[in-house]
C-alpha cells in the first residue's frame, strides 16, 4: 500500500538561469519580513512598498505588459522612478530573489546611482565562475560556459545621462526547446551597482534549485532527483503567506492563496530595447 503521504519527487536543477519559473514565494519573502508593505489587486498581482515609501516591488503574473516583475525607486508609483530593474515570464524566481534581498538588507543604501558603475567589479563573479568574455568598443559581454545565458554591459558614452536607457541586459535560457520560456532581464542607467552585482553573482553560482516533478526545464539542465515526504501543510501555509506583482496598480484586496501563486504566463518577449 502506497504511503499516503508521499508524493512526486524533487527535481534538483542548475544551472538556475535554465531551472525555469517557479512559484513567487521565494523572492518575495526577504521583503515581506523587511517591512514592506504588500497590497494584491483584484486581477492577483502584488505590490509591495517599502517601510519609507521609496522604493517599490511589484509582481505582476495578471499585468498588461512583458515584465514579470518591476522594481524601482520613486516617491510613489506614479512618479517615474530614478531607476528600475525588470525581469520578464520565465525568469527563475531565485534570480529575482538576489536582487530583493539585497534591498531589503539595507534599503535605505538602495539610492539611484549618479556615477557610472566600475563595470569589472560587477562582472567580476561571471570571469571567477568561467563565463567568456567579449567585448568591443561599445559593450561587454559575458557568455555562460554552456552558451545559454549572457550578460551585457553597454559602455557607450554619454548614455549615464538618460536615466530611461538599459546598459544592463540579461538573457538566460536561449531556447524554446521542450515548451522553456527564455528570459530576460534588464536594469536602467542609475541602478545601485550592489543590486546588479547581488544578480550577477547569483548566476555565477552553480548551486541547484528545487523544482516540482512536473516542472518545465530547459533541456540542458542538469538535473538530480530526491524522494521527499508531503509537506502540504507547510506548503499551504507559505501559500497564505505569499503574494505576487510594471502595469498601473488596481483596487487592493485581501491576499488570497491562489493570486500570490499565481503562475500563468504569457507568452515572454525582451525588456525595452536600446534606444
Amino acid at each position: 500500500m502506497p504511503d499516503p503521504e508521499s508524493q512526486p519527487a524533487i527535481q534538483h536543477v542548475s544551472p538556475v538561469y535554465l531551472a525555469g519559473t517557479a512559484p513567487s514565494v521565494h523572492a518575495l519573502r526577504p521583503l515581506q519580513e523587511a517591512g514592506f508593505r504588500q497590497e494584491i489587486d483584484r486581477a492577483g498581482n502584488v505590490r509591495l512598498t517599502s517601510p519609507r515609501g521609496g522604493h517599490h516591488v511589484d509582481y505582476l503574473p495578471n499585468g498588461l505588459t512583458h515584465a514579470l516583475w518591476c522594481i524601482y525607486e520613486a516617491p510613489d508609483r506614479y512618479t517615474p522612478p530614478s531607476w528600475l530593474a525588470e525581469f520578464t515570464t520565465g525568469t527563475p524566481p531565485e534570480v529575482v530573489e538576489a536582487l530583493t534581498t539585497a534591498l531589503a538588507k539595507d534599503v535605505h543604501r538602495a539610492r539611484s546611482q549618479r556615477r557610472r558603475p566600475q563595470a569589472d567589479r560587477v562582472l567580476r563573479p561571471l570571469a571567477e565562475a568561467g563565463w567568456h568574455r567579449r567585448e568591443n568598443e561599445w559593450e561587454i559581454e559575458f557568455i555562460a560556459p554552456d552558451q545559454l545565458a549572457e550578460v551585457r554591459y553597454d559602455t557607450t558614452p554619454g548614455h549615464p545621462l538618460d536615466p530611461d536607457y538599459q546598459p544592463w541586459l540579461i538573457h538566460g535560457g536561449r531556447t524554446h526547446d521542450n515548451g522553456y520560456m527564455d528570459w530576460y532581464g534588464a536594469f536602467t542607467t542609475h541602478a545601485p551597482t550592489r543590486l546588479v552585482t547581488a544578480t550577477v553573482e547569483r548566476l555565477a553560482n552553480t548551486n541547484p534549485v528545487d523544482r516540482a516533478a512536473d516542472a518545465v526545464l530547459h533541456p540542458k539542465a542538469t538535473v538530480t532527483t530526491t524522494a521527499t515526504r508531503s509537506t502540504a501543510p507547510r506548503a499551504a501555509a507559505a501559500r497564505s503567506r505569499t503574494s505576487a506583482g510594471c502595469s498601473s496598480p488596481g483596487t487592493p484586496e485581501s491576499p488570497s492563496p491562489a493570486s500570490a501563486q499565481t503562475t500563468g504566463h504569457p507568452t515572454p518577449s525582451r525588456p525595452r530595447l536600446r534606444r
